[in-house]
């Protein structure tokens, strides 16, 4: 009585405070809050930010800069001295000159990419990039879809199981209390007693471990759900086969499917990686400038007064800057060889993912037609082991037939409803299956 009293509590709290969550909305709220999916979400802004990366290589590069050069042992340069002698008249082979000891530098440089070809490649790189990026978050949402389902089924099946265990247990709670009056007047054996006292016993213990596994499953679906953990949460009752998704066609497997968009996209990024690399053979133009000013100087402190030295010299200038690749010691060319052995590893895996995701169908449709079957002859079972239990608990109140002849059917009542409610599930997951590769899993949502 008093586990019956612990589980009245919790479905009367439940149902005052917990509002009953439907698959679809388990879906919506995983889809809004899972942690995994805001993960990948983030990649797709970082693909934004890489096309912007890639866009902003076309502007120019201006950048400051300035030095100080203390020439310790100053430089000395030589020239003809015949120019001055004429002048002097006298004979100078040779004139030295040498620079001043301090020198102080400083400006603006500025460089912007006229043409060049892999900048643009790069940019159409990081376009299918965004793309991949895109594919891989839709996919993680399938995946969590799939996940939050598989969930919420299996919790379902659990708390089915719950409901059939708690009805077998009031079945035997009131067959107990015909047995102790029937022993009582000398009709039973005590022994019978004692049967009906161990099942009941096993009964208890196979409800109180679904209960805690059943808590279990609402902790994993809280914690997929991104939910506190002491969030009320309640699921809608188990539904059988009737009436579920019968409106759904599986023709086959999606071409649309993210595994084959992803190595798509992976393929169309190595061509174009190619084609990049393929570029840096060509030559490259940049427009250069340049706006600087310079001081020198023989002494450290003329910085600091006033002096004849110290006088800035301007220097202006712009031009175009063209570099044409010679010889890369085969660095581009082994790239490419790289890159060719990149689309031969993905066309062979397009070709093994179509064949793995066609094998998966074929299963698939075998396994959901199989379980079709098998929860309409579990039903079937169910429904007879019900009936052969309620024959067999009469004709014991009437003395016709013996209590291990009745506890035998009540076992096979109840290994009845397992297999019928695992037969369920089995059927829900296969289905599952279906949807996911004939891209129709939008239809737990609708």
């Amino acid at each position: 009585m008093r586990h019956l009293l612990l589980i009245g509590v919790i479905a009367l709290s439940s149902a005052t405070y917990a509002q009953t969550m439907t698959l679809k909305q388990c879906i919506e709220t995983g889809l809004e809050r899972n942690l995994g999916v805001r993960t990948v979400a983030e990649d797709v802004k970082t693909a934004d930010v890489t096309r912007s990366e890639n866009r902003s290589k076309l502007l120019p590069v201006i950048q400051a800069f300035g030095n100080f050069v203390d020439n310790v042992h100053r430089g000395t340069s030589v020239t003809d001295g015949s120019g001055i002698s004429k002048l002097l008249g006298m004979d100078v082979p040779y004139m030295k000159n040498q620079g001043l000891q301090y020198t102080v530098q400083g400006g603006f440089q500025a460089q912007m990419p006229l043409y060049d070809h892999t900048i643009y490649i790069g940019m159409k790189i990081a376009d299918r990039m965004k793309e991949l990026s895109l594919v891989s978050l839709d996919k993680a949402r399938e995946d969590l879809t799939m996940q939050i389902a598989q969930l919420y089924y299996l919790a379902q099946t659990t708390r089915e199981q719950i409901v059939l265990t708690e009805k077998n247990i009031r079945s035997l709670e009131s067959l107990d209390s015909i047995t102790h009056a029937l022993r009582d007047n000398g009709v039973v054996l005590a022994v019978d007693v004692k049967r009906v006292n161990i099942n009941l016993a096993n009964l208890r213990v196979a409800r109180d471990n679904a209960l805690a596994v059943y808590e279990q499953q609402l902790n994993l679906i809280r914690f997929t759900l991104d939910l506190a953990p002491e969030a009320p949460l309640e699921l809608e009752p188990l539904k059988t086969r009737e009436g579920r998704l019968e409106h759904v066609h599986y023709n086959g497997v999606s071409p649309m499917r993210y595994e084959l968009q992803q190595i798509a996209l992976q393929r169309q990024i190595t061509e174009q990686q190619r084609k990049q690399i393929k570029a840096g053979y060509l030559p490259t133009l940049s427009l250069v400038g340049n706006l600087s000013w310079a001081n020198f100087t023989d002494r450290f402190h003329h910085y600091f007064h006033d002096h004849e030295s110290n006088h800035w010299y301007n220097t202006t200038s712009w031009g175009l800057q063209l570099n044409v690749p010679i010889f890369d010691r085969f660095i581009k060319r082994n790239a490419i060889r790289k890159a060719n052995i990149g689309l031969d590893k993905l066309a062979l895996a397009r070709e093994m993912t179509e064949k793995q995701l066609q094998t998966q169908y074929l299963n698939g449709l075998n396994d959901w037609q199989n379980n079709r079957r098998t929860v309409e002859t579990q039903m079937e079972n169910y429904k007879l082991a019900e009936e052969v239990y309620s024959v067999a608990a009469n004709q014991y109140r009437e003395g016709v037939t013996s209590m291990s002849a009745l506890l035998q059917d009540e076992m096979s009542m109840t290994q009845s409803q397992t297999a019928f409610v695992n037969a369920v599930y089995k059927y829900l997951v296969s289905e599952l299956t279906l949807l996911k590769l004939t891209g129709q899993l939008d239809e737990l949502t609708k």
